[in-house]
């Protein structure tokens, strides 16, 4: 009985060290760093409050490096700085909530991606409708797919802004359609 329980913590921390790194390799799909998405997948996965200091010795990673990406996580809401108790240390925890997670890097994907194109994309509109040569069939011809363009990814903001501003209602209708395919595959 007892090497089991002596098992545990090295196979917890092991299943730990797995999800960092998947967290990892997760960063390019976020637009995070890579040494961000370990810091936050550490913080995430044990659900504890930790130092700087024990986040530096559990990844290896230097105190500025810890330190910068801790403040690029917290700026995003993904972390909180928390205080314990007769310690004077700042202490980091995780959001424990899957879908507020997905909301904000979603939203900072967002403001950092699409708000970009939408400026360029009206910008190029602007441009051309306000060029003498914009009669021309070559000049319409843009001004269509931009308009196009446009149309299509206002509407996909718009989708994602609802989505921010009502998180709860969209996890309770994709959880519905989950269910009804779920019922419909046993059916």
């Amino acid at each position: 009985m007892k090497p089991a329980k002596a098992a545990a913590p090295v196979q917890l921390e092991k299943v730990e060290d797995d999800f960092v790194e998947l967290w990892n390799n997760m960063a390019s799909l976020w637009g995070i760093s890579p040494t961000m998405a370990r810091i936050h997948g550490l913080l995430y996965i044990t659900g504890a409050s930790l130092s700087m200091d024990d986040i530096m010795a559990r990844l290896g990673i230097s105190r500025g490096n810890v330190s910068m990406n801790l403040s690029k996580l917290v700026e995003w809401g993904l972390v909180r700085r928390v205080h314990k108790r007769g310690d004077r240390r700042e202490y980091y925890q995780s959001l424990s909530d899957v879908w507020e997670m997905f909301t904000l890097v979603a939203s900072q994907r967002k403001r950092r991606e699409i708000d970009p194109i939408l400026s360029t994309l009206r910008r190029c509109r602007d441009e051309l409708t306000a060029d003498p040569a914009a009669g021309t069939a070559a000049a319409q011809d843009r001004l269509r797919r931009i308009h196009e363009l446009l149309k299509f990814v206002t509407l996909m903001d718009s989708l994602a802004q609802r989505f921010f501003e009502s998180q709860r209602g969209l996890r309770e209708a994709f959880e519905r359609l989950a269910q009804d395919e779920a019922e419909e595959q046993e059916g």
